[in-house]
């Protein structure tokens, strides 16, 4: 028989052999069921992912010069005659009809590995009728536009080929190699006629891309994504790891999908504090309107004020550091970290943390570890450390050295003990691709991003197992990167640069709620801006920033005692409704494309029935607003408190879902009810 006719034969049969019984390879046997679903029926047998090695496609169905092999319950090995191996680990929750699954690549020959390349870490196909009515919901990342609305945390509806059967697809991904720096790389799959969908969630901190595309012509729908232009042929013993795909099928509207992805985030991936579960905590950051334009004195003013208005973590953020230019760019001074400035410290930041500490704050400190500033003390004592461009003032530090892991470590450690820090502002502001590219060699396309991510992981590990009650704040020019392996590493994360307008961070959290609890969700109050002279506060104002870890920033010290006092009851009231931004979330109007609207939103414990609900009217004509609640026991009646009054109602669970709530405001107000149920008979509406 010809070779190549054998090799068909081979393929076929391998198919056939799949289909038929290897039911430990195929990732549908791993996906749990918590009830029916669609989607989870619909998915074609495979092993989930697929690669080209040597130029031969494999997966989802392997060809035949592959064979499987299992250890334990939940890891399989492909293996290839030529020594490579794919190694696929997988988890389960079953009370969150969810599976997630990682794949690794190792070369277990004696010679260096064929070429693996196109990989897709997620390949998925569903038939069964899905296609038809699907569509994606997807959100922008954590960009920082001063424009309203932004495409930051925009909740999109996509549709691949709606009215005809054309094949259509939606494309997500990112740019410049930080996880959301264009997109989130969290979206739905929803198919509204059959009211079902799925949620799908990217890990990994680097470069990514998605397609969702609808093939009506085979009546099936293709879900692929991964980390792009990967081509690396492995030495021997040499294994590389890669995204990490999260799924997890509902069944009911887009709510149900929301709160089963938010609780599943919570209660598997969210680092703890201490041993506790991290809730929103009130920060204050100095950054804002101040810059580096600051010394020891002002900052005690700073922190003065902010203890006095109920803040808990004093942020002491960039500018604390030697090599800032005369411009005041701080960006000049980063890899000056063992050099402290005595001009703004001159009795040391040991003495300043400790007078945060008096104030009752803990103290955090911002680094921002992985850029590399010319000339910088780190520049010039290790320069093979750094990966550079040429003629950029900036390099990247190379992670993917252990060296340069274990001095990242003890250079956190040493700060960490011997300032007493609490929260540590991880930030990253460059975009570390075209670098990593640069230094990559033809045959190892990926290897320095790989291997600077998985050097990442490492690091943070290490500082949340030594430091367990320290705060990791996710920070990148804003929210850019933002994703499942992330979170699983930072408390909080630090969603976009443009904090200042209220509207715009009303916005974002609206959104970002949708994907996760609001403990990641770090927001503050900075205004008002310097140019703003006459500026009078509005409730409003503070209380857009509800919706997620609502802190202050800027020259607070300068607010009138009256605004002071103002501020100090609403982050008194934020503390009172913080625990239920980790509950469920339900969107009571759509997000807002323009200010001629109402918003509002709710935040439910389904375990105590209790929860708040506050509605904004923006800019529109009418006086008032009937909205209706969710997820109440329509039996039952409930108690609502205002919790800056103190003044209560009561009412059916009934009636606030039947006849809604209504909320009557002037413009640019907002209204705010904390509920709880009544132990009182049944309720007769």
């Amino acid at each position: 028989m010809p070779k190549s006719i054998s090799r068909q034969v081979r393929i076929v049969l391998a198919a056939v052999l799949f289909c038929c019984g290897l039911r430990a390879e195929s990732l549908k046997s791993f996906w749990p069921a918590a009830g029916p679903s669609s989607f989870r029926e619909a998915l074609e047998e495979g092993i989930g992912f697929s690669f080209t090695y040597e130029g031969q496609r494999a997966g989802p169905v392997l060809p035949g010069d592959w064979t499987a092999s299992t250890a334990g319950t939940t890891t399989t090995s492909y293996r290839h005659a030529s020594g490579l191996v794919a190694v696929r680990e997988v988890r389960v929750w079953p009370e969150f009809a969810a599976v997630e699954y990682t794949v690794k690549f190792r070369n277990e020959g004696r010679e260096n590995s064929g070429s693996v390349s196109q990989v897709n870490a997620m390949d998925l196909g569903f038939a069964g009728g899905v296609v038809d009515g699907a569509s994606v919901v997807s959100s922008g990342g954590g960009l920082a536009e001063e424009v309203y609305p932004p495409a930051t945390f925009s909740i999109r509806r996509s549709y691949p080929g709606p009215m005809t059967p054309v094949n259509g697809r939606v494309t997500l991904g990112t740019s410049g190699g930080r996880s959301s720096n264009k997109d989130l790389p969290f979206f739905f799959i929803e198919n509204q006629r059959r009211s079902e969908g799925m949620f799908v969630a990217l890990g990994w901190p680097g470069q990514w891309s998605a397609t969702v595309r609808a093939d009506h012509n085979r009546g099936t729908l293709l879900v692929r994504g991964g980390m792009p232009d990967l081509n690396i042929r492995l030495g021997p013993g040499e294994e590389i790891s890669g995204p990490r795909i999260l799924l997890g099928a509902y069944s009911g509207k887009l709510d149900a999908g929301v709160n089963r992805l938010r609780r599943l985030i919570r209660t598997q991936y969210a680092p703890r504090l201490g041993g506790r579960e991290f809730l929103p905590i009130a920060t204050y950051d100095h950054w804002w309107n101040i810059d580096v334009h600051f010394d020891e004195q002002l900052l005690r003013q700073l922190a003065g004020s902010a203890a006095s208005i109920g803040q808990e973590y004093f942020l002491l953020d960039a500018g604390w550091y030697t090599g800032i230019d005369a411009s005041g760019d701080f960006g000049t001074g980063v890899g000056n970290w063992e050099e402290i400035d005595r001009v703004k410290f001159p009795n040391g930041l040991g003495a300043f943390a400790d007078y945060v500490r008096s104030k009752g704050l803990k103290f955090g400190l911002w680094f921002e570890p992985e850029r590399v500033a010319k000339g910088s003390l780190l520049a010039r004592q290790h320069p093979d450390w750094v990966l550079w461009l040429p003629n950029q003032n900036y390099g990247v530090l190379d992670y993917g050295r252990s060296e340069v892991q274990r001095w990242v470590c003890a250079l956190f450690d040493r700060y960490i003990r011997e300032f007493g820090i609490r929260y540590i502002r991880h930030d990253s502001n460059i975009g570390p691709l075209a670098y990593w590219d640069a230094a990559d060699k033809p045959d190892r396309r990926g290897m320095h991003q790989i291997r600077h991510i998985e050097g990442l992981y490492r690091v943070l590990d290490w500082i949340r197992e030594r430091h367990p009650e320290t705060v990791l704040e996710g920070c990148a020019s804003g929210g850019r990167r933002i994703d499942l392996e992330s979170a699983r590493r930072f408390h909080t994360f630090w969603i976009s640069d443009h904090t200042a307008d209220p509207h715009n961070v009303r916005f974002h959290l609206a959104g970002l709620n949708h994907f996760l609890p609001g403990s990641y969700q770090y927001v503050c109050y900075t205004l008002p801006l310097p140019s703003q002279k006459d500026f009078q506060p509005l409730p409003v104002g503070f209380q857009s920033m509800f919706g997620g870890a609502f802190g202050t920033g800027g020259r607070i010290d300068l607010w009138p005692q009256a605004m002071k006092a103002q501020a100090k009851k609403h982050v008194e009231v934020h503390k009172k409704l913080r625990r239920f931004l980790m509950a469920d979330y339900y969107p009571l109007a759509v997000q807002s494309r323009d200010l001629d609207a109402w918003e509002a939103w709710q935040f439910h414990d389904p375990s105590t029935g209790e929860g708040f609900v506050q509605a904004f009217r923006l800019e529109p004509g009418e006086a008032w607003h009937d909205f209706s609640l969710k997820a109440l026991d329509p039996r039952k009646n409930y108690r609502l408190t205002d919790p800056y009054t103190g003044r209560t109602t009561t009412a059916s669970g009934r009636r606030l879902m039947n006849e809604g709530l209504r909320f009557q405001l002037g413009k640019l107000e907002s209204q705010l009810w904390l509920y709880s149920t009544l132990t009182e008979p049944t309720a007769s509406r």
